[in-house]
């Protein structure tokens, strides 16, 4: 179970942060305990893109030390495509895209999302 709770935890870092306060979108990248993350977060506030580009322009700090090695970069919108969706997870307003998933990821990352109060979004 906590191979598939690792993405999304990875996106709720992301999603907690001040980038939260940007209308943009965030690509996320990389692997995470030998599971392959590929991932977008989007928000709907306004922000500054200088407020938001230092957090998604970088690696995420502590994933070394799991053993992850996750990127993430900006970007205009989230790429269609996305095989689930995690609505407001913490009460945040922004949106989580996973891709290429199966559908026991799938599964485990529905559970996480719910836990979290998010609401599961199949597009």
């Amino acid at each position: 179970m906590r191979r598939l709770t690792v993405p999304f935890a990875c996106s709720l870092l992301l999603a907690a942060s001040p980038f939260v306060h940007a209308k943009s979108a965030c690509m996320i990248e990389g692997q995470v305990l030998g599971q392959m993350i590929n991932e977008c977060t989007e928000t709907d506030l306004p922000a500054s893109d200088e407020a938001s580009q230092p957090q998604c322009n970088s690696s995420l700090p502590g994933l070394a030390e799991i053993g992850g090695q996750v990127s993430a970069r900006p970007v205009a919108a989230c790429p269609s495509g996305a095989v689930a969706v995690c609505d407001s997870p913490m009460n945040v307003k922004a949106r989580i895209y996973y891709y290429k998933r199966n559908a026991k990821q799938i599964a485990g990352i529905k559970q996480a999302c719910e836990m979290q109060r998010g609401q599961w979004v199949k597009p």
